[in-house]
């Protein structure tokens, strides 16, 4: 577990220099705490929500760094949008996944709430298909 984990470190850091490494150095790196979680089993927590916003930061901020690093020019005032774009994924991905977290913890639970959840969540798959498919040409 520690080695996948020292290889999506390792991966991460070669991603600087070739950015085809960085998508299996996430995905050692979700791997090795993946890996840690079946293996201790460790009650629900938000340290999830933690590790999911650091690997979409980082895998933002490495992809940002290859822009930087063209020979062509960036647009005006994206030197500033970028962060702004990246905390907010990072923001985001923690607010998914504490969302997520507390689905799973009332699942464990089950009984009238979880029904009502699963009712909403499937009107509101239902609802995205319709207006996709309303939106398609």
């Amino acid at each position: 577990m520690l080695a996948l984990g020292a290889l999506g470190a390792l991966g991460t850091g070669i991603a600087l220099w070739r950015a085809v490494v960085l998508g299996p150095a996430l995905i050692a790196s979700a791997g090795a705490y993946a890996a840690l979680l079946a293996i201790d089993e460790p009650p629900l927590d938000a340290r999830a929500a933690g590790v999911a916003a650091a690997l979409i930061a980082t895998g933002e901020l490495v992809g940002w760094a290859h822009e930087l690093a063209a020979t062509t020019r960036d647009e005006p005032g994206n030197a500033w949008r970028r962060p702004v774009w990246i905390a907010g994924a990072a923001i985001g991905t923690v607010g998914l996944v504490t969302v997520l977290l507390a689905i799973v913890d009332l699942a464990q639970v089950e009984g009238l709430a979880f029904e009502a959840i699963g009712a909403v969540a499937a009107f509101t798959a239902l609802v995205a298909v319709v207006r996709l498919a309303r939106a398609a040409p």
